[in-house]
């Protein structure tokens, strides 16, 4: 009768003992989880979960900031008058502006192939130029670049290339310029804003720029 009774009394406390490791999984919150015990909290959300939350967060806050900067602009209507700048040199470059807006423009054929949108080497000492007097001139102000493109083609294809361009400019400002990521925003016009005639390939040449807006005050 003993020998029995032994058995019996080790299965009841193996028994025991594995309920009381599968409640070690079970936990009330995030918090009491640790790396031992839970993955799954009973707020049905993984540790994965918290932590995609928390990168979604950081973006949205991201695209605010950029969104922000976006609609502080509005300058495309505004009338400029012709800039002389002597830190700003090239061939290439205008610079026009009034008491709100100084807008640096750029032809197509200085920062890009046709059709394309990956800057040229050759680019480098114009955008340079630009970004050190933006730097030394308007030190924290917002600035925007904007891509434009002639009536040729497709509307739809024209206004992607010129979002293309535009984040391919704001891109190198920050990676080799240096110009603050948080003060930088793009937008993408197309042909919808020509500064000249479509019915030339002068007027189209003209239209094919990219301009880098700066917010003065």
């Amino acid at each position: 009768m003993t020998k029995l009774t032994y058995p019996l009394l080790a299965a009841v406390l193996l028994l025991a003992s594995c309920n009381d490791l599968k409640k070690s999984d079970d936990k009330n919150t995030l918090g009491e989880a640790t790396a031992d015990t839970a993955v799954v909290a009973r707020t049905g959300k993984t540790v994965g979960d918290a932590a995609a939350g928390a990168a979604n967060t950081v973006d949205s806050a991201a695209s605010k900031v950029g969104s922000a900067v976006s609609s502080a602009f509005d300058n495309t209507k505004a009338k400029l008058a012709d800039v002389k700048l002597p830190e700003v040199n090239l061939s290439g470059i205008t610079v026009r502006g009034n008491e709100d807006y100084q807008v640096y423009g750029l032809e197509e054929k200085v920062l890009f192939d046709t059709d394309k949108a990956t800057i040229k080497p050759s680019a480098a000492e114009a955008l340079k130029q630009i970004s050190a007097s933006i730097s030394k001139r308007y030190p924290g102000k917002d600035v925007q670049v904007q891509g434009f493109a002639d009536a040729r083609g497709d509307k739809s294809y024209n206004r992607q290339l010129s979002q293309q361009r535009a984040e391919a400019v704001k891109n190198y400002l920050i990676t080799t310029d240096k110009l603050p990521a948080d003060h930088l925003s793009t937008e993408a016009f197309g042909e919808s804003q020509p500064a000249a005639t479509n019915a030339t390939a002068a007027g189209r040449q003209e239209n094919r720029r990219v301009e880098i807006a700066v917010r003065v005050r």
